[in-house]
């Protein structure tokens, strides 16, 4: 003998997903686990939760146009019309073109080390040789 069948209206399920409950929420609500909730109701939650997402979106769009809001006008600009506040720099342009945009003045690609070219020397080696490998 199984357990008896929890009676559950598919349309409160709806209404209590497009009022943000989750499966949680509503299986604590009929006293009765989540997954029964997720089985036997997830094109009704789904059709609600889609339902609070409708409603958000025409909440947020009539504060920002009826009541020009800016903080809301900024939000639909970013997302919706994918616009940035961001300034961006141009990287396809050399590395000496890219150190100077980003405040390097002194290029050091140009500098030579000075120190380095006469260890080289001391050694005996060319500072403008590449190595070949030992002899």
């Amino acid at each position: 003998m199984g357990r008896k069948k929890i009676e559950i209206d598919g349309d409160k399920v709806r209404l209590l997903a497009s009022f943000g409950c989750t499966y949680l929420d509503i299986g604590k609500y009929y006293q009765c686990g989540e997954s029964t909730i997720r089985k036997r109701f997830k094109a009704e939650f789904e059709a609600g939760q889609e339902e609070l997402k409708l409603n958000l979106r025409k909440n947020l769009l009539k504060i920002a146009l009826e009541q020009d809001n800016t903080a809301a006008n900024i939000f639909l600009a970013k997302n919706f019309l994918g616009m940035s506040d961001k300034t961006a720099i141009d990287l396809t342009g050399n590395i000496e073109s890219v150190l100077k945009e980003c405040g390097f003045e002194d290029n050091p690609i140009d500098q030579t080390n000075t120190e380095q070219r006469e260890a080289m020397e001391a050694l005996g080696l060319s500072p403008d040789s590449t190595p070949t490998g030992h002899s």
